[in-house]
Order: structure tokens, then C-alpha cells, then sequence
């Protein structure tokens, strides 16, 4: 049974039975570990019953194409490398550039793209300043250190236990079954101080839970990131796929070339 309350919504699987449009406004504080992708598709098509084409509010015009997919088996092909779906807050920083021998206090924003190019300079993100997208970031994770199917990995002690993984051209028909996770927590870096001075860590992290209408329209944002429906973004993959395939035929001829001379 879904509780709303002014804690905030819980997102059940039988939410979406009690689903009312004005809902959407309310803070999303509590997802049940068994939320999947489907019933977050399953309350969008509830609420379209209620209000024809509300998903196009959300971001997902082709809401129907998706629909139809979801309800689809998973493909036979398909590998259990994600274990889970996640929704989080990403913070832009602030390129900015200082020359070789400078020192951080000599910065000075990057104005050209074309700077990023300048070898005789240090480039980084500038904790002092960045903006906070009003929609969350999306994506699957699973077990295992990304770097771990390397030669070189060496991460000791800091080795990360969880692999994020882009999904915006998976079908959402792969996705279906996986439970949303939902990460509140902002880490803001510290900021610099000058070399003058004592350094004190400074920075903080915010908590921001999202809204219900951020929570769907964040996910459905990444799902059509590479197309507004499915068959928009298996042509994109394939020619994604197909550019890839060039690539490889072009340094392998290369390549050939070389050790004939």
C-alpha cells in the first residue's frame, strides 16, 4: 500500500493504485527494495489513464513505444552485469587552467575550448565553483571494480566495489526487472585556499530528495538520451556499432600496411 504523508512519498509496488496526479510534487523519501523499472513504467501508465499524454511532461514523448517494449521477455542474449538501477546527483564544475609553472592561485577560467588543447597548461575542475542540474543522473551498477579485467590494476585498499554502467541504449525490456535505487546525497568538494594560509577542509554534502516528477522524468531523460523511442535508439546503437566496426577495419588495414613496408 503506498503511503504519502508529510514524510514524503513511498514508492511501493502497488503505488501506483493509489497514484494521484498531484503527487507528483511531493518528495519521493522511501523506495521499496523490490521497485523495479516496470512498476515505474506501470505508474506512468496509470497516470496516462488519468490524464492522456502526461508523460510528454516527463520528458518521453514515444511513452507508448517504451510501454509496448517493457512488456517484452528479456532478450536470451542478455548479461546479468548490473545488479541495480540508481538515480543520483551529479555536480558540474568550473573548468579552470593555470600555466605549468603558476600555482592554483593563478587560475583563471577557461574561456576556448581550443585552450584545453595548450600542453603548457594545468587543467581541472575548480571546487569553488559548479551548478547542480535540476534533474538527477541515471544509471546501472554491479559488482566488481571497473578496472578490474585490466592488466595494470592496482587500486590496493581504495579498489572500488561497484561498477557503474551507461544504460541509455540498453532496451528497456533488459532493464525491466531491476530495482531503483535512489542516492540523496550531494558531495561537494572542498574549496582551495591560498597558499598562505592554514587548509581546512571545507567542504559538505547536501541531501536533496527528489520529487516524484524529478524522480520519473530523470529516468526517462537517460532512457531516450539516444533516441525518443526504442527503434531511435537501436539505430543509433547500430550506427554507433557500425562506425566502431570502420574504426577497427581502418587500423587494422593500417596496421597491415606497416609491417608490409
Amino acid at each position: 500500500m503506498s503511503d504519502i504523508s508529510r514524510d514524503g512519498i513511498h514508492l511501493t509496488k502497488d503505488y501506483y493504485k493509489d497514484f494521484l496526479p498531484t503527487d507528483l510534487q511531493w518528495t519521493v523519501t522511501q523506495v521499496d527494495r523490490d521497485f523495479t523499472l516496470y512498476d515505474l513504467f506501470r505508474l506512468v501508465n496509470q497516470a496516462d489513464t488519468m490524464i492522456p499524454g502526461i508523460f510528454v511532461t516527463m520528458g518521453m514523448l514515444e511513452f507508448k513505444a517504451f510501454w509496448d517494449q517493457i512488456q517484452h521477455d528479456r532478450d536470451p542474449d542478455d548479461i546479468d552485469d548490473v545488479e541495480y538501477l540508481e538515480l543520483y546527483w551529479h555536480l558540474n564544475y568550473d573548468t579552470r587552467t593555470t600555466k605549468k609553472t603558476g600555482k592554483p592561485t593563478d587560475q583563471e577560467p577557461i574561456l576556448d575550448l581550443s585552450d584545453l588543447l595548450d600542453q603548457d597548461t594545468n587543467h581541472w575542475d575548480d571546487p569553488k565553483i559548479a551548478d547542480l542540474p535540476n534533474l538527477m543522473s541515471f544509471h546501472g551498477v554491479g559488482p566488481g571494480c571497473p578496472m578490474a579485467s585490466q592488466d595494470f590494476h592496482e587500486c590496493g585498499d581504495d579498489c572500488p566495489k561497484d561498477t557503474g554502467y551507461g544504460i541509455e541504449f540498453t532496451p528497456v525490456n533488459n532493464l525491466a526487472h531491476l530495482p531503483i535505487r535512489v542516492s540523496p546525497k550531494v558531495e561537494c568538494y572542498p574549496p582551495f585556499v591560498e597558499s598562505d594560509r592554514d587548509f581546512h577542509k571545507t567542504g559538505l554534502r547536501l541531501t536533496i530528495e527528489p520529487t516524484l516528477w524529478c524522480f520519473i522524468t530523470s529516468i526517462f531523460w537517460e532512457l531516450t538520451f539516444a533516441g525518443s523511442s526504442p527503434n531511435e535508439v537501436a539505430d543509433h546503437m547500430d550506427k554507433i556499432t557500425d562506425s566502431i566496426e570502420e574504426a577497427k577495419e581502418h587500423f587494422k588495414r593500417n596496421s597491415d600496411n606497416e609491417n608490409n613496408e
